[in-house]
């Protein structure tokens, strides 16, 4: 991936090169860990979102709204559809689109009878 050009810069400047290539590598680390564990879950009480290191939970009876957004800059996510998920008071976890999104939908109505699924 990105570690050929970290090998570069220490074949430029050994002494200083290789602060470029440990931070290219902890980038390439957050990369992978985010390919391997990116996911959705809905438990009994809440939905429950990661993207590699970063986790984010909304209580289901806080839910008002889940749709989809288009805003590449909004969240990490592997693709430019996300869903948005809204509470009660207006916050919002940006994430990205489900796999199965008929799955989400119908267990979302299920669950939080308060909100607008729109997904």
């Amino acid at each position: 991936m990105l570690i050929p050009v970290g090998i570069i810069g220490v074949a430029v400047d050994p002494a200083e090169g290789w602060i470029g290539l440990f931070i290219i590598g902890l980038i390439e680390i957050v990369m992978l860990w985010a390919l391997i564990q990116s996911y959705h879950e809905v438990t009994e009480q809440a939905f429950i979102t990661r993207f590699g290191p970063i986790k984010k939970a909304i209580l289901l009876r806080d839910i008002r709204e889940v749709t989809y957004t288009y805003n590449p800059i909004a969240s990490p996510s592997w693709t430019f559809k996300r869903l948005k998920v809204t509470d009660k008071d207006h916050r919002h976890i940006l994430t990205s689109a489900p796999k199965d999104a008929d799955a989400l939908r119908t267990i979302l109505k299920e669950r939080c009878k308060q909100a607008n699924i729109d997904v």
